[in-house]
């Protein structure tokens, strides 16, 4: 994973929050939340500047260094904003956004792959009916698009990662929610990471069908059928990584 200089002091920033002492760094992980919680119990919300350093030092009864280490840890998972020359932004928590700042400090391994295709797993097979119900024309004609796109790049061998990562983006765009966004973009952006550069793909276009086989159901509108299309193409995806281990019950269900 390529890192610059923001990455890294952002990295810095970010492990004393990773670690079981909460004095790591320096950092007072108590002060980290204290301030949190104070700027949401004044309504701060997405966009809007915050108090001034001087007014939050008094409030919470902290010297402005201790205050300025905290607002940094909170800029580094990415919920403040500095601008130069300006106060500080509240931007609200991005999961995804939180999750690429921690990989570029954690070495992600088929394990976190695992989990979070199984956390994938759990809340599309859950949320597809809901998502299903406010998409829109062109939303859906552009699915069908990117379902065509990946079954010709399989079929010629060549990767669709990045349309499958697309695909499920868009179909799941009406509801908006950026913890299953965050898990999203970290599935693929550890998926990118333990994949070897010089890695041979082998696509299987059955796989890459399934997208298609999955908008049928929506268009027939046959819900049930959706869900179940979309539970088989993860047991597709994790046929392709035979080394991942399953939970006990889930091995049962897969052997039934």
């Amino acid at each position: 994973m390529v890192t610059n200089g923001d990455d890294v002091r952002q990295a810095n920033e970010i492990a004393p929050l990773l670690s079981d002492n909460i004095e790591e760094g320096g950092l007072n992980r108590s002060l980290f939340a204290r301030v949190a919680r104070l700027l949401r119990s004044r309504g701060i919300r997405g966009g809007d500047a915050l108090p001034t350093e001087a007014s939050l030092a008094r409030d919470l009864g902290v010297g402005r260094p201790q205050l300025r280490e905290a607002l940094s840890a909170l800029e580094a998972i990415g919920v403040v904003r500095s601008r130069q020359g300006a106060r500080r932004v509240w931007v609200d928590f991005d999961l995804g956004r939180f999750s690429m700042r921690a990989l570029s400090i954690l070495a992600p391994d088929d394990a976190v792959a695992r989990d979070l295709l199984e956390v994938r797993h759990a809340l599309e097979t859950s949320l597809l009916p809901r998502a299903v119900q406010f998409l829109d024309r062109v939303q859906r004609a552009e699915l069908r698009e990117l379902a065509a796109e990946m079954l010709s790049l399989a079929k010629g061998g060549q990767s669709f990662s990045s349309i499958d990562m697309a695909f499920h983006r868009q179909l799941f765009s009406p509801l908006n929610n950026s913890v299953l966004n965050g898990v999203l973009e970290s599935f693929w952006a550890v998926f990118d990471e333990i994949r070897p550069p010089s890695e041979t793909v082998v696509e299987d276009p059955e796989i890459a069908a399934m997208h298609g086989y999955i908008l049928d159901a929506i268009e027939e509108g046959d819900m049930r059928r959706a869900v179940h299309e979309l539970d088989a193409h993860f047991y597709g995806v994790r046929n392709r990584f035979p080394d991942m281990t399953f939970s006990s019950h889930e091995a049962a269900v897969r052997s039934q």
